[in-house]
């Protein structure tokens, strides 16, 4: 069976044959040589779009999980509130579990458009091992949909500070260790947000991006597009752009507190786990080599995939086994 890459190979070659053929009617028509190329070029998208959508939606479909029910955990619904709303999100802990427990709790920070639902493959586990966890809806989707845009991440870090927060003045919480764990934007979310808090201990960061406005696809149409269609930010001000890259915030944290001291600095950012996939086209792979090189991470501390995409698809079991070590694990902090 061919590859979707083959296949899209295969359609643009065809494209640009039928894209050519309708140049050359114009042509012969008489019609002038930018009339034949704004033509071809519709002609080109019309052809190119629905196949593009169709694996999109396609890959959405397969790449899904069933609802997992298991009978030994039980959920209990959050409201937090935040700047301008609340953010619903839930507890997970086990049946037979207490509040007043010592186990740590992880937060959960979900991809861009991902619902809490979505991600029950990688935190049910966790919980199933003992950790409380909390998960959420971003703003802008699912349940906190009301609450604001979800391509506003400037925000969704401050979400993220008051989560934290809302954890450290629960009575019942506030004697846990707190985690963090997140997916691309997730992921962001708390490197910028919760990497220079000592109440984070330990952050697992799943195909995060270094610096945002590099990032932004320029060069892929087909990826521009799609973040077109999703409402994801594309030219932030070098203002932003410093507030929302990993790799700006990380460094201006360093320069200001470890600036003397690579020794202690290695110490502290081994709180952080990160964890890419070298085929990755959304979130490209040099993100995790420039963070990695900041952070200065040995391999304890990085979990690299060969393929897998931005999704991670079929590394699921690898990624959670990954998850439950590096949350088990004693830091010498």
């Amino acid at each position: 069976m061919l590859s979707k890459n083959a296949k899209r190979i295969i359609l643009i070659v065809i494209d640009i044959i039928v894209s050519g053929f309708i140049w050359y009617v114009n042509a012969s028509w008489g019609n002038i040589p930018s009339m034949c190329l704004i033509l071809s070029i519709i002609t080109f998208l019309f052809i190119f779009i629905p196949f593009e959508v169709y694996w999109s939606f396609r890959d959405i479909w397969l790449d899904r999980w069933d609802k997992i029910n298991l009978k030994n955990i039980k959920q209990e619904k959050i409201e937090i509130h935040v700047e301008d709303g609340k953010i619903i999100g839930a507890l997970f802990q086990k049946s037979n579990g207490n509040m007043s427990d010592t186990s740590p709790i992880i937060i959960i920070s979900p991809g861009f458009s991902d619902v809490k639902e979505d991600l029950e493959f990688f935190y049910l586990p966790l919980v199933n091992e003992g950790f409380l966890v909390l998960t959420y809806d971003a703003r802008g989707t699912g349940e906190s949909k009301k609450l604001g845009k979800r391509g506003d991440i400037k925000k969704r870090i401050k979400d993220f500070l008051e989560i934290t927060k809302w954890i450290q003045k629960n009575k019942l919480l506030s004697n846990r260790e707190i985690y963090a764990a997140g997916f691309s934007i997730g992921a962001l979310t708390i490197m910028c947000g919760g990497f220079h808090l000592n109440s984070i201990k330990k952050i697992y960061a799943i195909s995060s991006i270094a610096d945002y406005k590099k990032n932004i696809p320029r060069f892929n149409p087909i990826v521009w597009f799609r973040y077109f269609l999703k409402g994801i930010p594309q030219f932030p001000s070098q203002e932003i752009n410093m507030v929302i890259s990993p790799y700006h915030v990380i460094n201006r944290f360093k320069e200001q507190n470890f600036s003397n001291s690579d020794q202690e600095w290695k110490k502290f950012s081994k709180k952080v786990m990160l964890v890419h996939v070298k085929n990755d086209k959304i979130v490209p792979f040099i993100n995790f080599v420039k963070n990695r090189e900041l952070l200065m991470l040995n391999d304890e501390n990085t979990l690299v995939f060969e393929k897998g995409g931005h999704v991670l698809k079929k590394n699921e079991l690898v990624l959670v086994n990954s998850a439950l070590k590096f949350f088990k694990m004693k830091l010498l902090v």
